[in-house]
């Protein structure tokens, strides 16, 4: 690389680089990765069926109710008559719960009969109050009449 200086004046100065030639980079082609297959792994079957054996006792113990767990011991005598009275109550409630349904039910049907007969006896006495009015205003209205007529006639 060599500069030239041109001068045209002292205070002019201009200084000219030579252009330089780079080399130029050759492109190299991307490789592609290279897919490899994993070794194939032998199942150890043996430890696989052994800690299935252990999750299904686990799962067993745990699904297993007081009853179930404490089947051999002395105390299991009180939990099965403990157990067995239990549901003979929730039993007996059921049928208690039904037995008031089905009262409940007949109650309601004769409860709307008997307010069904009580309106039909509030409308009778109605009419019998109206019926009452009538009449006691046709009184009224007679005997205002009649007063009339006295004070005409005395009059």
């Amino acid at each position: 690389m060599i500069d030239k200086v041109e001068a045209k004046d002292v205070k002019d100065v201009e200084v000219k680089k030579a252009s330089a030639k780079k080399p130029v980079a050759k492109k190299v082609p991307a490789k592609k990765p290279v897919a490899r297959k994993a070794p194939v792994k032998k199942p150890a079957i043996k430890t696989v069926q052994v800690e299935i054996e252990k999750v299904e006792k686990v799962i067993v113990e745990k699904t297993k109710t007081v009853v179930e767990k404490l089947e051999d011991s002395v105390v299991a005598v009180p939990f099965k008559a403990i157990n067995k009275t239990f549901l003979a109550s929730v039993g007996l409630l059921m049928f208690v719960q039904k037995e008031v349904d089905k009262r409940v039910s007949e109650f309601d049907k004769k409860f709307s009969k008997y307010a069904k007969d009580g309106e039909k006896v509030v409308d009778q006495w109605e009419h019998k109050a109206e019926d009452l009015r009538k009449d006691v205003e046709k009184k009224v209205d007679e005997a205002r009449d009649r007063v009339r007529d006295t004070f005409k006639k005395a009059a």
